[in-house]
């Protein structure tokens, strides 16, 4: 799974790369290095607020929790969904048909379990490019409320990743990014040699805690025994 991720770069050059209208001022996204469940992030779509299909790609920020629009609010709203089963799972099969999106991030977190205890670890791409991971989104009301949702895409981890966690999320380059969003292709696992990682400091266990630091690399003993 993914359960936290760090986005720092600006929002406004992501969409640019992606060729995507960027966020209204009305809205921004401030640069968060310690992202979390239930926070707004930015998600790079082509369907409109109403479910149009015919909207030039944009970003619009959306809750980092998936609520689909038949459901009722819960406390129990998942982050991730299995690309493998997305469109056999009733939770996620209409997103997956009609509401895909990609979410840019510098890079995410994941937990090793050790001798020490869940040490987190910093993942992000070697050539430095953002990682554009997969999600699929909803759009939610009570008749006061509107509320759009998402969920990160997973899949099995690479050889990069899966010493830390057998899971990670849905990476795309921007080349495949079309292929998704029009399709709902999405692109085979990453070769391996794409993603590099390094244990970081427990501080990121605790949401308040947002800042730079979080993603340097701490020095640890016997790293070597345990995947570094």
């Amino acid at each position: 799974m993914c359960g936290r991720f760090a986005l720092a770069t600006p929002v406004h050059e992501l969409a640019a790369a992606l060729e995507a209208e960027p966020l209204s001022d009305l809205t921004p996204f401030e640069p968060s290095w310690n992202v979390a469940p239930q926070m707004h992030v930015p998600v790079v779509t082509q369907v409109g607020i109403e479910g149009q299909d015919d909207v030039p790609r944009h970003v619009r920020l959306m809750r980092w929790g998936f609520r689909p629009s038949w459901a009722k609010a819960s406390n129990r709203e998942p982050i991730n969904a299995r690309s493998e089963t997305m469109l056999e799972k009733p939770m996620f099969r209409a997103a997956a048909q009609r509401r895909r999106g990609v979410l840019p991030a510098d890079g995410w977190y994941e937990w090793m379990t050790t001798p020490q205890g869940k040490t987190p670890w910093y993942h992000q791409r070697i050539d430095g490019r953002a990682c554009l991971m997969g999600v699929v989104w909803d759009s939610w009301t009570d008749g006061h409320q509107h509320l759009e949702t998402c969920a990160l895409l997973t899949q099995q981890a690479n050889e990069d990743c899966r010493d830390v966690h057998d899971r990670m999320p849905v990476i795309m380059d921007h080349g495949q990014v079309e292929d998704w969003l029009t399709r709902g292709f999405l692109p085979p696992t990453l070769e391996s040699g794409t993603i590099g990682r390094h244990p970081v400091d427990r501080a990121v266990n605790r949401v308040g805690e947002d800042h730079p630091g979080l993603i340097r690399p701490i020095p640890r003993l016997f790293d070597q025994e345990y995947g570094a």
